[in-house]
């Protein structure tokens, strides 16, 4: 599932224009057979439960018609769809035009009239669907939107909620939503895509006063995740208990999350049905081969662009709508080759292949359910320092993805308990409400709606005691050091490999590590800021009165193991490589114990002679991987290193006697593990050795101005839009340039990088540079094709992704290792050179296609601690602050920032080009955003300053005055009331007192607005 927010009187038109206009509605019963002949797709259909709610409180019925001009009342006036009466604040009436930071006018930001939500069937869904005969197709049509509506309700049961009171204190419960629903059969490339656009519409009726407001978006993304694990379970259950469909798990390329397809549909068929092709690209293609024809070359990447940019102008007609029945035409002859001529047939043989037996919540032990919350937690708070429950609720759906469920309700009651197993298990970050909290303001659950549901954050009791421990250490002085005479010495003389000394910032940042006694050290700075060097005086310094070998480096991967190597001119090793060799090392002890007890009554034979050089090399690896007293230990790129990585490190050098320094930029990448350690050490204290001199940009202001971004400082992304650094517009269009301009830089001898923040971006740009490669007869066209679809030829550069040490000459394959292909062999094998101009390595079939991918681009985390002279970054609206600064810094002549204008969240599923987005306007979006990991030691302060903040007290307390004001009034008409019923019997009894006796000044009102209604009033 994915969501775009539509803003006032946007997507309505590409909603409505897919609709068919003829009367096949009435055709047949039959949704599907009524449009298999029928050019275009069924009209949207009112759902949801605050339907309830419209035509002035008449209704609207769940499954009606949603005319044209429903739609727009809806999404273009905000209105109710059937009266055309304003519901809540009307659109526009607080919203200005205003002046950026360039002096330039902008538009009034854009009122959001709902928010799209695509549900679409996987793959190996759509691919049987599109395949199969009529009816099989209806039966699986009926389960895709069954799936849907479920997910839906179960969303304005547990998620949609909507804000009142001052600042939005208070969390609504509603009504329900209102949404209409457009079902589309295939994707914007035309392959079989089943999917269905749920509009939700922004306006809600809250439970408690009715009124129409604004939904609460924040909750709806913080759930989006679960909802879609929602929606990928119930609908495997819902085919498979109709059809008889199985399934089966398969790994992602970029991701440990398994993904789940129908049993039967292989991966080559699903790969022709999830072409990226448009008609933009067939038509620049055509634009190019014409070019050949007259000029007898290839065209450059910049006469390409401009192809593309004409082929653009000659593509804007509107797609002609197909009938289901054409498309399925299409698709049948071009699963031909995979299928054969009986795609029907082949489909129906899909069914009937589920083994697993339907399960009912019960069926379940609690002992499963507590081993899958144990699971889910430990795989939630490894990726994360804090996470909600909502993380663990997605992640408990996930471990239970293959289990089968009578029906969609027994599957959420399994993953709900699990969840609340799991949390039961966790900390929590976020105090407790501990005021006085009227029954007003609390659910039915007795929960308070001061907190949105599923807002509070939690942790594990290892990660606070991890924390805790590295805490400790950054604060304990009894480590080894360097004498202040011995540092201030060393300082200033040139660094060993290099012909100039520290500067005065290195030099005092250098002497305070060595001299400071801290058995957990930090030295911080931003990039380009000269680190590297630091590093080296550290080393030199720490030499001078430890001797030779005393300073070891660790790193986060193997290749950023080795270019700090090269850096500092120390032994170096990946992180987890090293921890876990080191957890080996009492294993060894006991071995080699055993071998010397052996040895010592054994006579000359060849089994002794076994036995010394097992003993030998047992030796040589407990002296290899084990800390001594007074030995220094640099982790380079801190802020990637996983807090329990540093908690473990951090215990053997205590317990060594060594010393443990963090090098890095906490502004930087965060660790795929749990992380934020490093940002809270350096935090814990006031004076942390920090480098501010950034050296590395040619240009004067791209220092300063790096520091602001750093930093997410406003009005920074005017500064490199002034300064010609910002290229706006669609995603194609940015890329081509992007990749002409990094080919314009690579021909002029420059070192420069191509880099992106996703994966799915760097294998496009991965591919366009081979196909230019090819073009250009620097690259065979021919070759071996590798796991993510790419095909790789002699000439290629690429880059091996897993560490395999009994590999390669001269230094062992790496993950992040770049490599030119020097041959390929028969058997798919093939031989590489390093790219560096060292080494040679001879790879088997297995490990390229798992583990070898084109290596032109890169992503942010590869590109994390490297300099060349330019690079070129693709930017979006998901892009967080953290990457973009890394990829923003990178070159050191010039850093481009290209910005994808008009960004799409599921472009397979849309059918109009994106409303485009000012790029500056988007970079400021971006900056605001954080991706750092935060550490639960600062999760925590921050929770507690969020709950102690005076304003939100007072929006609390006004609240809660509010609501005591409120029932105050009911109770006193309600005594009213009494009291007249009683005048009209036989008696009066003494003990009833209106509540209008109480004096509105006196200490006992106020003691009732206060602490709630008094039990004897």
């Amino acid at each position: 599932m994915s969501i775009r927010r539509m803003t006032l009187g946007s997507g309505y038109r590409y909603l409505m224009a897919s609709v068919a206009r003829g009367d096949a509605g009435g055709l047949t019963s039959s949704p599907l057979a009524a449009y298999y002949s029928e050019p275009g797709t069924p009209p949207g259909r009112f759902v949801g439960s605050g339907l309830s709610g419209l035509d002035g409180g008449r209704g609207i019925v769940s499954g009606s018609t949603v005319s044209e001009e429903h739609l727009w009342r809806m999404l273009g006036m905000l209105q109710d769809p059937v009266t055309g009466h304003s519901l809540g604040r009307a659109p526009g009436a607080e919203r200005a035009a205003y002046v950026d930071a360039l002096k330039r006018e902008r538009k009034a930001p854009q009122t959001v009239a709902g928010f799209d939500l695509t549900f679409s069937a996987p793959k190996s869904v759509s691919v049987a669907w599109g395949l199969a005969d009529e009816e099989t197709r209806r039966r699986i049509y009926a389960a895709h939107i069954a799936a849907t509506e479920f997910v839906i309700g179960y969303a304005e049961r547990n998620v949609f909620a909507t804000r009142t009171g001052r600042g939005g204190v208070v969390s609504e419960d509603v009504r329900g939503v209102m949404a209409a629903a457009f079902d589309h059969w295939d994707s914007r490339a035309g392959d079989p895509q089943l999917h269905t656009h749920v509009v939700v519409f922004n306006r809600v009726q809250a439970v408690s006063d009715g009124r129409w407001r604004t939904l609460d978006s924040k909750a709806l993304f913080r759930a989006s995740v679960g909802l879609s694990e929602l929606y990928n379970g119930v609908l495997a259950d819902l085919v498979t208990r109709d059809l008889g469909y199985g399934w089966d798990p398969e790994r992602r390329r970029h991701s440990p999350v398994e993904k789940w397809e129908v049993a039967g549909v292989g991966e080559a068929l699903r790969a022709e049905f999830s072409q990226r092709t448009t008609e933009i690209d067939a038509a620049k293609d055509l634009l190019v081969a014409d070019f050949v024809n007259a000029h007898g070359r290839q065209p450059t990447p910049r006469e390409v662009l401009q192809m593309r940019q004409r082929a653009t102008l000659e593509t804007r007609p509107p797609k002609e709508l197909k009938a289901l029945g054409e498309l399925a035409r299409h698709w049948r002859a071009r699963a031909q080759p995979f299928v054969g001529d009986a795609a029907q047939a082949w489909a129906a043989t899909l069914a009937g292949r589920n083994d697993l037996p339907l399960l009912w919540a019960g069926d379940l032990a609690e002992a499963m359910l507590e081993e899958a919350a144990r699971v889910s937690l430990e795989i939630v708070s490894g990726k994360r320092s804090t996470f909600t429950r909502a993380n663990v609720f997605a992640e408990a759906l996930r471990q239970i993805q293959g289990v089968r469920f009578a029906s969609p309700d027994e599957r959420t009651v399994v993953a709900e308990r699990i969840t609340a197993l799991g949390i039961g298990q966790a900390v929590a970050l976020t105090p407790p409400d501990l005021g006085y909290v009227p029954d007003e303001l609390r659910r039915p659950d007795g929960s308070s709606r001061f907190r949105p549901r599923d807002s509070e954050l939690f942790t594990t009791q290892a990660l606070v005691d991890a924390e805790e421990r590295l805490l400790a250490a950054g604060r304990a002085v009894d480590g080894p050091a360097v004498d202040e005479a011995n540092a201030a010495a060393v300082r200033t003389v040139d660094l060993p490999g290099r012909d100039h000394p520290l500067s005065a910032e290195q030099a005092s940042a250098v002497c305070r590590v060595a001299a400071s006694g801290r058995v957990l050290d930090v030295l911080v700075g931003p990039a380009g800021a000269g680190k590297s060097t630091a590093m080296a005086g550290i080393r030199a310094v720490w030499e001078s009165q430890h001797g030779p070998g005393s300073v070891v480096g660790l790193a986060p991967s193997a290749a950023a193991a080795e270019v700090l190597s090269e850096a500092v001119g120390v032994p170096t090793e990946n992180t987890t490589k090293w921890l876990a060799e080191a957890a080996r090392q009492p294993a060894r002890l006991v071995e080699l114990d055993g071998l010397r007890a052996a040895l010592d009554r054994a006579s000359p034979t060849l089994r002794t002679r076994t036995l010394m050089r097992r003993a030998r090399q047992l030796s040589d690896d407990i002296d290899r991987w084990r800390l001594r007293p007074g030995q220094l230990v640099i982790v380079d790129e801190a802020s990637m290193s996983g807090t329990f990585e540093l908690d473990s490190l951090t215990a053997y050098a205590r317990t060594a006697g060594a010393k443990v320094l963090l090098v890095g930029d906490w502004a930087q990448l965060s660790p795929v593990a749990a992380g934020g350690a490093f940002k809270l050490v350096v935090t814990d204290r006031g004076d942390a050795p920090e480098l501010l001199d950034v050296r590395r940009f040619r240009h004067e202001w791209e220092r300063d101005a790096s520091l602001r971004l750093r930093l997410g400082a406003k009005g920074v992304a005017g500064e490199y839009v002034r300064q010609g650094r910002v290229r706006g517009g669609d995603r194609e269009s940015m890329l081509d340039e992007l990749f002409a301009n990094w080919t314009d830089d690579v021909s002029a001898g420059r070192r420069s990088l191509m880099v992106a923040a996703d994966t799915a971006t760097v294998a496009d740009l991965n591919r366009r540079a081979r196909a230019y490669a090819v073009a250009e007869g620097r690259v065979a066209e021919s070759g071996v094709t590798v796991g993510d679809g790419s095909v790789i030829g002699v000439g290629d550069l690429v880059v091996t992704r897993q560490n395999q040490r009994d590999l390669g000459s001269s230094g062992w394959v790496k993950n992040g290792d770049q490599w030119v292909v020097t041959r390929v062999g028969r058997d798919g094998s093939l031989r590489l050179r390093r790219d560096s101009g060292g080494g040679v390595a001879h790879l088997q079939a297995e490990y390229i296609s798992a583990h070898v991918e084109l290596g032109y681009a890169t992503t942010a985390h590869r590109a994390q601690g490297r300099t060349v002279d330019t690079t070129h970054a693709f930017v979006t609206a998901t892009t967080m602050r953290e990457p973009l600064y890394v990829m923003a810094t990178r070159g050191r002549e010039c850093n481009m920032l290209y910005v994808d204008t008009a960004y799409d969240p599921d472009a397979s599923s849309s059918h109009e080009a994106p409303a485009t987005v000012d790029p500056t306007i988007l970079l400021e979006q971006v900056l605001v955003r954080s991706g750092d990991d935060l550490s639960a030691t600062e999760t925590r302060a921050r929770e507690q300053a969020h709950h102690n903040n005076p304003a939100r007290l007072a929006a609390e307390g006004a609240a809660i005055t509010t609501a005591t004001r409120a029932r105050l009034r009911h109770m006193e008409s309600e005594g009213r009331a009494a009291v007249r019923e009683v005048r009209g019997s036989a008696f009066r009894p003494s003990l009833l007192l209106p509540l209008k006796t109480v004096p509105r000044d006196s200490a006992r009102w106020q003691s009732i607005i206060t602490h709630g209604p008094d039990r004897g009033v």
